[in-house]
C-alpha cells in the first residue's frame, strides 16, 4: 500500500513539475454540449486530485452513517459473519487436508473478522502443530481467559523449552496435583525436571509414567536407573549409613526392579564397598533381578564370595557357557589371578566371541606382560560389534 501511494505521488509530482519546468504547461479542452472548459494540465490534475479526495471523504461519511443505523449494522454484521464463516470453513478444510500453513492463514483471517475466542483457541492449536509455540501462547493470551487454559499454556511453554520450568516450579507442581494423570504434562514435567537435575521429583512421577506408558521399556529403564543413581549418590555424600537407610526405605518391589538394583550396585562399586556389592549382585542374579550379560558388558562384577559361589554352581551345570566363563575371567582378573582369567576368557572367545570378551582378554594379556597377544586380542575385539 505504501509503495503504491509513493508511486502515485511521484507520478503526480512529475506531471506537475515537468510542464512547469519546461515552461509549457499545455492545456486541456473539455466540450460538453454548449459548454466548453479550457484549463492547463497542472490545474486539471489538481482539480482531479481534489475531486477524488472529496469523493472518498463523502463515501466514507455515507458508509459511517449507514453503519450507524440498525439496518446498516445488521447488513455489515451479516457480511462480516459470512466472511468469517467462509474463512472458518476454509480453515477446517485445510486442517482435514493436513495443510497447517493454509489453515493458520484462514483462521487468522476468521479471527480478524469476528474476534471470537474459539477461533483464537483453534489458531493456538494450529500454531502448536506448526511448531510455533510462541505464537500458540500469543493466541491463548488473545482469548482473555489465560487462567482457564493454564495447562495448555504450560504445555506450550515446556515443549518450546524444558528449561522454562526453572522459573515455574511452583506452578508446574500445582498443575501436576490438579492433573496427576495427564500424559503430556507428566512426560514434559519429567523431561524438564531431568534438565534441572530434580531427581526426587522424577522418582515421584516414575510410577505414573510407567502406568501411562509414556516411555519405551528401554527409555524408562534408563531414566529410572539415572534417577535412582543420582539419589543414591546424594545419600552417600551424607554417609554410608544414609545410603543404606535410603536403600532400605525403598519398597520390596522397588528393590527388585532391575534398574534400581543396578543403580545401587553401581553406587556401591563407586564407593568401593565390595562386600555389599557382592551380595547385591549375587542375590540379584539368583532371583532373576539382574542379567549376567548386562553386568559383564558394563563390568559390574566384583570378586566377592557370594558371586564366586553362585558362579561355581552355574559352571558345574553349564561348563561350556560362554557368559559364565567370561564372568569367571573378569572375577579372576579382579582377584589378580591372571592365569585363570586368561584361560577362562580364551575359552569364552572360542565359544562365543564378542567385543567385550576380546577386550577383557586383551586386558588380561597386558597384565601378564604379553603385549603382542594383547594387541592381537584387541584387534579381534574391534572386528566384533558390542
Amino acid at each position: 500500500m505504501r509503495f503504491a501511494l509513493t508511486l502515485i505521488i511521484l507520478l503526480i509530482a512529475g506531471l506537475l513539475i515537468g510542464p512547469l519546468w519546461s515552461g509549457n504547461t499545455g492545456y486541456i479542452l473539455i466540450s460538453l454540449g454548449q459548454w466548453t472548459i479550457e484549463t492547463s494540465i497542472v490545474a486539471a490534475i489538481i482539480i482531479l486530485t481534489l475531486l477524488i479526495l472529496v469523493l472518498r471523504l463523502l463515501l466514507t461519511g455515507i458508509r459511517r452513517i449507514i453503519r450507524g443505523t440498525s439496518w446498516g449494522m445488521s447488513w455489515f454484521g451479516r457480511r462480516r459473519e459470512a466472511k468469517a464463516g467462509d474463512a472458518y470453513t476454509d480453515a477446517l478444510e485445510a486442517l482435514l487436508q493436513g495443510d497447517y500453513v493454509l489453515a493458520s492463514r484462514n483462521i487468522n483471517r476468521c479471527y480478524q473478522l469476528g474476534k471470537d475466542q474459539q477461533d483464537a483457541l483453534l489458531a493456538a492449536y494450529i500454531a502448536a502443530q506448526l511448531g510455533d509455540l510462541k505464537q500458540a501462547q500469543d493466541w491463548l493470551n488473545k482469548t482473555g481467559r489465560t487462567d482457564d487454559f493454564r495447562l495448555a499454556e504450560m504445555l506450550f511453554s515446556l515443549r518450546a523449552d524444558p528449561a522454562n520450568a526453572s522459573s515455574r516450579i511452583t506452578e508446574l507442581a500445582g498443575l501436576l496435583k490438579q492433573y496427576p494423570h495427564h500424559p503430556q504434562l507428566v512426560k514434559l514435567a519429567i523431561l524438564s525436571y531431568r534438565n534441572l537435575h530434580k531427581y526426587r521429583e522424577i522418582s515421584d512421577l516414575l510410577p505414573t509414567a510407567a502406568q501411562l506408558n509414556l516411555f519405551s521399556a528401554t527409555e524408562l529403564a534408563e531414566l529410572t536407573e539415572q534417577t535412582f543413581l543420582a539419589l543414591m549418590l546424594a545419600a552417600a555424600k551424607l554417609s554410608l549409613p544414609s545410603l543404606r537407610q535410603y536403600w532400605q526405605s525403598l519398597s520390596k518391589e522397588q528393590r527388585a526392579t532391575t534398574a534400581i538394583r543396578t543403580a545401587y550396585l553401581q553406587t556401591l562399586i563407586k564407593l568401593e564397598q565390595s562386600t555389599a556389592a557382592d551380595k547385591i549382585a549375587a542375590r540379584g542374579l539368583k532371583r532373576g533381578q539382574l542379567e549376567l550379560a548386562e553386568l559383564l558388558q558394563r563390568q559390574l562384577l566384583v570378586a566377592g564370595t557370594e558371586l564366586r559361589e553362585w558362579l561355581q554352581q552355574q559352571l558345574k551345570q553349564h561348563p561350556d557357557d560362554a557368559l559364565l566363563l567370561q564372568a569367571l575371567g573378569q572375577m579372576a582378573y579382579l582377584s589378580k589371578d591372571y592365569s585363570l582369567a586368561q584361560r577362562a576368557l580364551r575359552k569364552a572367545t572360542e565359544l562365543a566371541p564378542s567385543q567385550r570378551a576380546w577386550f577383557d582378554l586383551a586386558q588380561t594379556y597386558d597384565a601378564l606382560g604379553d603385549t603382542n597377544a594383547a594387541l592381537r586380542a584387541y584387534r579381534e575385539g574391534l572386528q566384533h560389534s558390542s
